[in-house]
């Protein structure tokens, strides 16, 4: 009992962490910086509890080395993604700071199977709705107590970043949070799941994330879809239809009016400066497009390609805003090869364990998917070192594996069982 309490605890802290709740309580007014910018510093107090609590991650990880080993086994294409990322400081620039780098990529990526490998994806569900119901409570007291910790007063006055670092991480966070409680159930106290429902699709406007408002709207006309694909018979066909006609309007409605949708969102059509930084972005992904220049370290610089880039986008840019960009500019082609790899892989799994269940969480990993994506044409999240939309990628990926064999086993168990009897039947004989 004590162990599994000690379990769920560090599930708790150690996603708590991976959302940059430690930045957002102990230094609130910092801006917004990315742990791989030039000008990143370690704080003693950050780097203490974070080492903490990756020991305890070790521990169980002994603990339980078996089972992780049989996991890891499943995921084999996500650790050799994870291998690459090691292996690029052989062509790194800085080839000390990448193993750094690949090797907090490793643990935390470690951590996360076990949790995939521990949790069922209807637990991992509710695990995460219980952390969002947490994070959603204590910003709205923290409004009301201490607004400084939940409001951005810095980089984007008057956008709320919740316990987060930012208001980006903060709204991508909302964003989950609002398709999680569409389908989770809660036992007692239903009430309370429209209420934090609520809550969240507010706190997701607040936050003026456009990416994640974009994604989780795009997301959430979606789930029609995928619950139709749980029917059968007459009702499935209609519904599609339905559902279909629904997203392509909404989706020819949003294209039509993107300057408008955009400008109530106080963004433009060029999303921010994104799209100058992705064209130079882009050009520094040519000059050496195979793979790569090590994982993590492009932005840890001032010097090369990187400086070019800046000049280029004409401001100081941290990362390039998109994961898939950011992923080719560390390993290059190979590296997106691998990861389009894993993620189809997953993706292909997450259809056949929707498609087999007939609950709303069902839905849940094939939705993860869809919106991890997506939001990554926004967002750098693809593949980072203990960042919380990479460790519940992980997670599902390690569970819908291990879910996938549990199901090829029981396909076998029957034949198995049937040759022994006709064996018996035949020695009888």
């Amino acid at each position: 009992m004590a162990f599994h309490v000690f379990e769920r605890l560090f599930a708790i802290v150690f996603l708590l962490l991976s959302m940059q709740v430690g930045i957002g309580l102990t230094r609130p007014s910092e801006a917004e910086l990315d742990p791989g910018a030039v000008s990143a510093s370690v704080h003693v107090l950050d780097t203490t509890i974070e080492a903490g609590v990756y020991a305890c991650g070790v521990l169980l990880i002994l603990l339980r080395w078996r089972r992780v080993l049989h996991a890891v086994r499943g995921v084999l294409p996500l650790m050799g993604l994870v291998a690459l990322a090691a292996l690029s400081m052989t062509w790194s620039a800085q080839p000390m700071l990448t193993l750094r780098r690949s090797a907090l990529l490793l643990l935390s990526t470690l951590f996360a199977i076990y949790l995939g490998e521990r949790y069922t994806l209807e637990k991992q569900a509710e695990l995460l709705t219980d952390i969002f119901c947490m994070m959603i409570s204590a910003t709205v007291i923290l409004y009301f107590v201490a607004p400084v910790y939940v409001i951005d007063q810095v980089s984007h006055p008057g956008a709320w970043k919740g316990l987060s670092a930012y208001k980006n991480a903060f709204g991508q966070y909302m964003a989950i949070a609002v398709v999680l409680l569409l389908l989770v159930r809660f036992r007692r106290f239903r009430w309370l799941r429209y209420a934090f429902l609520i809550t969240a699709a507010e706190l997701l406007l607040l936050s003026q994330s456009a990416a994640s408002f974009f994604s989780c709207v795009l997301i959430v006309a979606l789930l029609p879809l995928w619950r139709a694909a749980q029917l059968r018979g007459k009702q499935r066909w209609p519904l599609c239809t339905i559902a279909a006609t629904m997203l392509c309007a909404g989706m020819y409605f949003i294209a039509a009016n993107t300057e408008r949708v955009l400008h109530l969102l106080g963004r433009n059509s060029t999303f921010t400066g994104r799209t100058r930084l992705w064209a130079t972005v882009w050009a520094a992904i040519m000059r050496h497009p195979i793979l790569g220049y090590g994982f993590d370290t492009f932005w840890a610089s001032l010097r090369a390609e990187a400086l070019d880039v800046r000049i280029g986008a004409g401001w100081l840019a941290q990362r390039a805003d998109n994961g898939f960009l950011d992923l080719g500019l560390g390993l290059g082609a190979l590296g997106m090869s691998v990861f389009l790899f894993v993620f189809a892989l997953s993706f292909r799994r997450g259809v056949d364990y929707l498609t087999s269940g007939r609950q709303p969480l069902a839905l849940w990993p094939i939705t993860y998917l869809c919106f991890f994506l997506l939001h990554n044409m926004f967002e750098s999240t693809l593949l980072t070192r203990g960042d919380f939309p990479s460790l519940v990628f992980a997670m599902i990926a390690t569970s819908l594996a291990l879910n996938r064999r549990q199901a090829a086993i029981a396909e076998l168990t029957p034949d198995l069982s049937n040759e022994g009897e006709l064996l018996s039947h035949a020695t009888s004989a």
